[in-house]
Parts: structure tokens; sequence; C-alpha cells
């Protein structure tokens, strides 16, 4: 549990998205980046270190490492945007939204989960707060080969951070 008197921290978990709710496209993608050792600190952007972190906790469980995506990490950041910006309550309002403009992006999408949070936290911290939440753990663990990562400031610079995670068949995800 997070020390109430250092930061204050609220996690929300969504429902997973089957293919069956998702839409389909096939546009490719490009721009995505894998990460399985963690990047040098002073180069490192908090998304990142957030994918890090997710990643090693997904290895010490004997699952493959997510594939970072900029086009699910585009709308991520624009989810953190608009929560951090008062534009959107925080939660996943949009998600369904997200998902159809990802999958007019990259294609079919079998699955999606998504979850935000909020505080000052580190990248390491919120990913902790992230598996000690059954919900989140769950959507960290579950079967998925693409995430998309975004953060923003709001108001007393706390940080509203969302993931998304995706899984698109094997023979598309590269495209």
């Amino acid at each position: 549990m997070f020390n109430q008197r250092y930061c204050k921290i609220l996690f929300i978990a969504a429902a997973v998205m089957t293919a069956s709710q998702a839409s389909a496209c096939s546009k490719s993608v490009s721009g995505n980046t894998s990460a399985t050792e963690r990047p040098a600190r002073n180069e490192a952007s908090m998304e990142e270190d957030i994918l890090f972190f997710v990643n090693k906790f997904r290895r010490t469980k004997g699952l493959k490492p997510l594939e970072l995506n900029s086009v699910l990490s585009k709308e991520a950041r624009g989810h953190s945007k608009a929560m951090a910006s008062g534009k959107t309550g925080f939660g996943h309002d949009g998600f369904e939204s997200r998902i159809d403009d990802i999958s007019k992006s990259i294609g079919t999408v079998r699955a999606a989960a998504e979850n935000v949070a909020y505080g000052n936290l580190s990248a390491e911290a919120v990913v902790d707060g992230w598996i000690k939440s059954p919900g989140h753990r769950k959507n960290m663990l579950g079967d998925f080969n693409l995430i998309g990562i975004g953060t923003a400031k709001g108001k007393g610079n706390i940080v509203f951070f969302t993931q998304i995670f995706v899984n698109k068949p094997a023979a598309q995800a590269k495209k």
C-alpha cells in the first residue's frame, strides 16, 4: 500500500474488449520498438521506464515482453492529456473509441484492455500499484502482444498514466 502522506493515487482497470467488440481495418503501422532491457536512466522517458517494469514483471511470470507500439502510445497519451486537462474525467470514457481508432490504423485487434492511474509517482511505483491491483494485474498478464503507454501532467504536477494493451494476430503485429 502506498504512503498516503506522500502521494494520492487512484487506479482503475477497464474490462477487456474482445475481437467481437473491436472493429477491424487493415492499415499498416510503423515505428514499433521493443524493450527487453532497461534503458539508461538519464535517457529514459517515463513511458520507457513503465514499459521496462511491465515487461520485467511479465518475465517473472514466464510471459513474452510486450512490444511498444507508436499508434497505441499516441492514443494512450491523448487519453492521459484529456484526463490531465479535465477535458475527460478520470477513467475509461472513450475506451471503445480509442480501440476503434487503433484498429483503423493497425488492423484487426483480437482483444484490448486499458489501465489508468494518477499520482505523483515514479514509473516503478505506478507499475507496482498496478501489480497490486487484481484488475490491473490481470491486464498486464493478459494475452496481449502490443502496448501503448502515455503520460501527462495535470494541475499540481500530478501525472496521469494510461496503458493500452492489444492482442494483434502475430502475422499482422509487425505491419
